[in-house]
């Protein structure tokens, strides 16, 4: 049976009775005073704070506030915040109701962020605040600066979603020199700029070459690679350790390696049908040691497999979309045999060669650290193949299979549950295709130990099964679509 949900520790009890009497205080100075900037309403908030700061040690403060989600607080954010905000604080993370706070509460507050090590202003950060952050925060070694959106309705478009960073913004924190991970806004194109501000490609240019640490740049749907091979501007070796090059070619691939040599994670697609062997080729001549290899649009070819040969051995994550519908059973065997650390591995494909013939015994010790298996296709047998995988492995925690046309797969639950082969997994996530019944759901339920997350479409009434797992007390996350 599943886990049963567990007391929740003396840490965390302390906490939330801690915020729940802080949250009483503050509302009760705030309904004392309408004005929460007049001098009496400040004073009582420095006199709670002062109290709070003789009894709590510095580094609790930070805690507190990235609970503070745990116990809302009822009136003005503003008003939490002024008392538990410490000036040795070394992460703060903003939370959702933080975001309709105005800019000048920032400004004020930030000044005191000066032992910062984490700082997430999503979705509030201005070119405004980023003149503050570059010149108080200098130990930041994350930083989210996604910017603050404001709408603007137009008279003629639709409305229109206006950004509050530009390049003037990156310009305040090119100084942040311990710089490790930062997450900000996607460039935007030269028809965008003339509505309110935005990042361009060449102020994220501008930043990450300023930045001796930087390891991390997240992006939402930004080619991060065509960036920085797309630049005039000579630059590198930087210390990114993770990159994603959408529309990848063996002469980009060849600068990016210079340009990135620490690269740990490496994500490519490649849409077009010539040149994918020539990507693989200069990954493999290269020196990078990759822990994570995605790879999208691309087929197990000749090239793959001596990329592999030669690099496998510092894989622990891969992942192939294949689109030649060529992956066959041999095809896997070779990833195993080439990948021995393998810990998460994804496969995508429509290949109807991947297929498992009876009283086939794999070869020992591969796939035996496999933790995580996503499989897709509408063409192998689930069964066969999974089988296949949890024969491998004793390590499995996380399983997701997804399927292109309706299958119920209830023998297929049935019989691996038998074999034991779940008992350690923690995650089940099935596609909205796969069909299974309640009673399968209820011993999915009852015969892994560990499982705490199952999704899977419902095709029946299950408040009988919300009620047995809330009556067993289990610690258990039951979702549908």
């Amino acid at each position: 049976m599943s886990p049963r949900k567990q007391p929740s520790c003396l840490l965390k009890l302390c906490i939330k009775s801690s915020l729940n009497l802080i949250n009483e205080c503050c509302y009760i100075i705030e309904k004392n005073n309408s004005d929460l900037e007049c001098r009496e309403c400040e004073r009582q908030v420095v006199a709670l704070k002062g109290y709070l700061m003789s009894l709590l040690p510095a580094r609790l403060f930070d805690v507190l506030c990235l609970e503070r989600g745990c116990c809302r607080y009822r009136g003005d954010p503003r008003i939490q915040l002024n008392v538990l905000i410490h000036p040795k604080m070394s992460i703060f993370r903003k939370s959702d109701v933080d975001n309709g706070i105005a800019q000048n509460f920032w400004a004020r507050v930030i000044p005191c962020f000066s032992r910062l090590v984490v700082l997430d202003l999503k979705f509030i950060c201005t070119d405004e605040i980023l003149e503050i952050i570059g010149s108080q925060c200098l130990l930041l070694e994350e930083l989210n600066i996604v910017s603050r959106v404001d709408i603007c309705k137009s008279l003629i478009n639709a409305s229109v979603l206006i950004r509050n960073v530009s390049d003037a913004g990156l310009c305040c924190i090119a100084n942040l020199n311990n710089l490790r991970i930062l997450s900000m806004d996607p460039p935007r194109n030269e028809r965008a700029r003339r509505v309110g501000r935005c990042v361009s490609q060449a102020g994220i240019i501008m930043l990450i070459s300023k930045l001796p640490y930087l390891e991390e740049l997240h992006i939402e749907s930004c080619d991060i690679g065509s960036t920085l091979i797309g630049t005039d501007i000579s630059i590198g070796p930087l210390s990114l350790r993770k990159i994603n090059y959408l529309f990848a070619s063996a002469e980009g691939m060849r600068k990016l390696v210079k340009i990135c040599p620490h690269l740990k994670e490496l994500c490519i697609t490649h849409l077009s049908a010539h040149n994918k062997d020539s990507i693989l080729e200069e990954i493999a001549l290269s020196d990078l040691r990759l822990h994570k290899l995605d790879m999208s649009f691309y087929s197990h070819s000749d090239s793959l497999h001596r990329l592999l040969q030669v690099k496998g051995s510092y894989i622990t994550h891969f992942s192939l979309w294949e689109i030649d519908h060529s992956l066959s059973l041999d095809s896997v065997i070779n990833l195993g045999m080439c990948c021995p650390n393998l810990t998460s591995l994804c496969l995508m494909t429509q290949s109807k060669y991947l297929l498992i013939p009876r009283f086939f015994r794999h070869p020992g010790n591969i796939f035996c650290k496999l933790e995580i298996l996503t499989l897709g296709d509408e063409n192998f047998s689930i069964e066969d193949i999974l089988v296949f995988f949890l024969d491998c492995t004793k390590c499995m925690r996380k399983l997701t299979l997804k399927f292109e046309t309706k299958l119920v797969i209830d023998n297929t639950l049935r019989y691996i549950l038998q074999k034991g082969y779940l008992k350690n997994l923690n995650i089940l996530w099935l596609d909205c295709t796969l069909e299974v019944s309640k009673q399968v759901v209820k011993e999915v339920i009852q015969g892994c130990e560990m499982l705490q997350n199952f999704t899977v479409n419902f095709t029946e009434d299950m408040s009988d099964v919300y009620k047995y797992i809330a009556d067993n007390n289990l610690d258990f996350n039951l979702g549908s679509y």
